[in-house]
């Protein structure tokens, strides 16, 4: 499961570090949520869709490259909790990020993303 989840975490990193704001929503579910704490407000991103807008807003502003390294793996039920540290190298911020993961046929997609 773990290595499942690691490579989850890899193509996330793959498409952002890309700038590719279509393939990186395509690893959301279409009611995922992505929750940037640093945002005002919450910064709440709701649904495919709109993640895609949101990061090729963020693509389209100067982006960055990130590196996220899995730090543990949780199964809830059917699905997993994954805890990651990254790293955003244009402004040297570090932090961490808890996912939710859902099976999608044979894929692992992103239910719910939160970034502190």
């Amino acid at each position: 499961m773990r290595q499942q989840i690691e490579a989850a975490v890899k193509k996330h990193e793959e498409a952002y570090n890309r700038y590719d704001a279509a393939a990186y929503a395509a690893l959301y579910t279409l009611d995922a949520i992505e929750v940037l704490s640093w945002e005002p407000e919450g910064g709440a991103t709701v649904g495919q869709q709109a993640i895609e807008k949101m990061a090729a807003g963020e693509f389209a502003s100067g982006p960055a490259k990130q590196s996220f390294t899995l730090v543990q793996v949780y199964a809830i039920g059917s699905e997993i909790c994954a805890i990651s540290e990254f790293i955003h190298f244009r402004v040297g911020g570090k932090g961490h990020l808890v996912t939710i993961y859902v099976r999608d046929a044979d894929d692992w997609k992103i239910r719910m993303t939160y970034l502190n």
